[in-house]
């Protein structure tokens, strides 16, 4: 009758609490008394970063990760496995790593029930993954980060992931669609594309085959320029969301690299947007207002549903030309009427296509039900006040919609 209620409650449920912890944390649940001392060991979570976690002395990253490993109890195969190092953790890390900078450790986790993986490995040099990854058959959800890379190997291994659904790749160098031709089931996709000078490290792949499946695509290219690609193509028939951003370095101003990027898009003399048949969110970044550039895009997302807008502006900024079709004048993108329930724009300035393509979204958007406009910071008091009152006056085609102003702070 002493005992607390939460140590009668069953393994199962306490495995289930602990697994929301780190796994430092749920290790030291074992000196709480007799009732808790092989707790963890049923953990199915694992949730490893590089300090130590077995006591308080200064133990060797390996013999840690190691001890965790062969005392948790093997009748609760591991499901989800999180594993995060920094760079001021390179000595500790190291110590886990043979001598070709393979993580052997990680044998010990790719057992036949792995449904999550999460590597965020933050090291100055590469290292590479034990290639019963790439054919773990139970795997669902996979995430690498950091230094991982997977064209270090002198032939890369083969891929068979036929469970894998959601899929987060954030590399220095990687070519994408070999590890995405092994996915053949694959919904979610984040990939985030960086290059770097260092020899042997460098990738060109203008065309990244996706796979038919995926529905929900974040796309982050830090490599266009790099690369001197001036289209990049994806294949995506049955894409729901996507959020694309493309830069040439993380050092360059924002300003710059969008409208440098953007411009092989504007300055295209035959290109064609695609048909994005089942898109529902789109966020866009320009350099510059366009509205035929919109519009285009637009009249090929059949069911769309929310549209942000942010304009990018400054110190490098340049009039983009858009060398596109001018889009019918009398016809209006079938999402607009029948779909669109969200438009949100950032860095709004009032100029006359901003104002003319705004009053055209509220006019003959007939579903609409939020309009978001972020008044740049810059504008005085009495330009914003004449914005609001101007789109405020402006005859909405749907009856429900309310329309927000925010100041935004300067960045």
């Amino acid at each position: 009758m002493d005992m607390d209620r939460i140590s009668l409650l069953p393994n199962s449920i306490l495995c289930d609490i602990l697994s929301y912890l780190p796994t430092k944390q749920a290790v030291s649940t074992s000196i709480i008394s007799h009732r808790w001392r092989h707790v963890w060991k049923d953990l199915q979570v694992l949730d490893i970063q590089y300090i130590p976690f077995l006591s308080h002395r200064e133990d060797r990253f390996d013999s840690c990760v190691n001890a965790i490993l062969s005392l948790r109890n093997a009748d609760y195969p591991i499901q989800k496995f999180r594993l995060t190092s920094y760079k001021n953790s390179e000595d500790i890390i190291l110590s886990w790593l043979d001598e070709d900078l393979i993580l052997p450790g990680l044998d010990a986790v790719i057992v036949p029930h792995l449904h999550e993986l999460y590597l965020c490995i933050d090291l100055r040099r590469k290292i590479k993954l034990p290639e019963s990854i790439f054919t773990c058959v139970s795997l669902k959800s996979l995430v690498l980060n950091r230094n991982i890379y997977l064209n270090c190997y002198p032939e890369f291994p083969n891929v068979y992931l036929p469970s894998l659904k959601n899929l987060e790749l954030d590399f220095l160098s990687v070519n994408p669609s070999k590890l995405l031709s092994g996915s053949p089931v694959l919904e979610i996709l984040k990939l985030t594309l960086h290059n770097t000078t260092r020899e042997g490290f460098h990738v060109h792949e203008p065309t990244i085959q996706m796979p038919r499946t995926l529905k929900s695509l974040t796309f982050e290219d830090c490599t266009s320029l790099m690369e001197k690609i001036d289209v990049r193509e994806i294949y995506t028939p049955f894409l729901e969301y996507l959020h694309m951003r493309t830069e040439a370095s993380g050092n360059i101003h924002s300003h710059f690299l969008k409208y440098e990027t953007t411009q092989c898009l504007f300055s295209a003399p035959a290109f064609e947007f695609p048909e994005f048949l089942r898109l529902l969110k789109l966020e866009v970044d320009l350099p510059c207002f366009n509205t035929n550039f919109l519009l285009n895009f637009l009249h090929n997302c059949h069911v769309l549903e929310a549209l942000v807008i942010h304009i990018w502006g400054g110190y490098y900024f340049h009039p983009v030309k858009y060398n596109g079709p001018t889009p019918p004048p009398t016809t209006v993108p079938n999402c607009v009427t029948s779909c669109l329930k969200s438009f949100e724009f950032r860095k709004y300035q009032d100029t006359a296509d901003e104002h003319e393509f705004t009053a055209y979204l509220l006019q003959k958007g007939l579903v609409l039900k939020t309009v978001t406009i972020h008044l740049k910071y810059n504008l005085d008091q009495e330009t914003k006040c004449n914005i609001v009152r101007g789109l405020s006056a402006i005859q909405k085609g749907s009856t429900i919609c309310q329309l927000t102003f925010i100041n935004e702070n300067p960045i």
